[in-house]
């Protein structure tokens, strides 16, 4: 019985864990933004993320050509430098803070 509730517990625990692997997280892609592709773009992640409005980064998301779209607006990047984890973020930075979305207020990096 004691080893059943454990098996309960553990496959209860994972189940929760699993789908938050596959979502990103907009403040953490702020900051891959900064790090990796600022200086290779040439302007605040600001600027980046309102290239396209909210709708638009999700259509280019969902056809699978977000990387694609990056490397036109920021072409100088090598897209190898990032993760796919690190990829979904990025896409959670440029879709909260693209047009019609948040407006970036701690987001201007100096």
């Amino acid at each position: 019985m004691k080893k059943r509730f454990s098996i309960i517990i553990m496959t209860t625990i994972t189940g929760f864990m699993l789908p938050t692997l596959a979502i990103g997280n907009d403040k953490l892609g702020h900051r891959i933004y900064k790090k990796k592709l600022q200086k290779k773009c040439g302007f605040y992640g600001s600027v980046f993320s309102r290239k396209h409005t909210q709708a638009e980064w999700e259509k280019i998301k969902e056809q699978g050509k977000f990387q694609e779209e990056t490397l036109k607006i920021c072409p100088k990047f090598d897209k190898t430098k990032l993760s796919e984890k690190q990829w979904n973020d990025l896409y959670d930075f440029t879709y909260r803070y693209g047009k019609g979305g948040e407006i970036p207020g701690g987001c201007n990096d100096k």
